[in-house]
């Protein structure tokens, strides 16, 4: 192992609170219920699937504008004051540097929105390499972003450890054919997710013993 690379939103921050809580005034103020089903399928999807759901289940491509912007208004208006640090967050980033091996970010986020956060949460400054939005072609399930990290970095992507809290997120990192971790947010992990990762971790608190268990020789 040479390299660990982290997911953002709902990993590093905790940002899916803050992104569901906005879906639900949004569409309290259209007067709709979204599906519990399509919000828990939102975590770690792109904004064209995210659209498409809707699309699916209302029927009407200008509703589902109209209702994606409003969430946007809504987000937009409340992510500064209240994004947080996940439990751990700080710790986990510290120790991977700790233990001498490279650090990087890879997000679906765009690049702006995502370095402000960063930075206002004084993250930024300890990661070797990042990865946006603006950076890839495909988002998550595929591995675009984590193996655009691991090239920023040098690395091969099978020496890199991915760390994850969504389903998308979990099956990009193995997709790029590194070890993934994943620390469940919203959404606890099904059979088929389980058996992708390399460990199933309660809290970001948990990853520095974690990476030590799979730090083996010749690795």
């Amino acid at each position: 192992m040479q390299a660990v690379i982290f997911d953002m939103d709902g990993t590093l921050i905790d940002t899916e609170r803050v992104s569901q809580a906005a879906w639900r005034r949004a569409a309290q103020d259209f007067r709709i219920e979204i599906p519990e089903r399509i919000l828990h399928a939102f975590v770690g999807c792109s904004i064209p699937n995210a659209m498409n759901m809707i699309d699916d289940e209302f029927g009407d491509p200008a509703f589902t504008e109209r209702l994606f912007n409003r969430r946007h208004e809504i987000f937009d208006a409340t992510w500064e004051d209240e994004l947080e640090l996940k439990p751990g967050a700080a710790e986990a980033v510290a120790a991977v540097r700790e233990r001498g091996l490279a650090v990087a970010l890879a997000t679906s986020s765009v690049r702006d929105r995502a370095i402000t956060s960063m930075e206002r949460l004084g993250l930024m400054e300890l990661f070797d390499a990042a990865v946006f939005d603006e950076d890839i072609e495909h988002h998550k399930p595929a591995p675009d972003v984590y193996l655009v990290a691991a090239d920023h970095l040098g690395i091969e992507p099978a020496r890199c450890v991915a760390v994850e809290d969504s389903f998308n997120g979990v099956r990009s990192g193995a997709a790029a054919g590194m070890r993934t971790i994943m620390v469940p947010d919203y959404n606890e992990p099904t059979p088929e997710i389980r058996a992708l990762c390399a460990e199933v971790l309660t809290t970001l608190h948990e990853l520095p013993a974690a990476l030590d268990r799979l730090t083996t020789p010749n690795v």
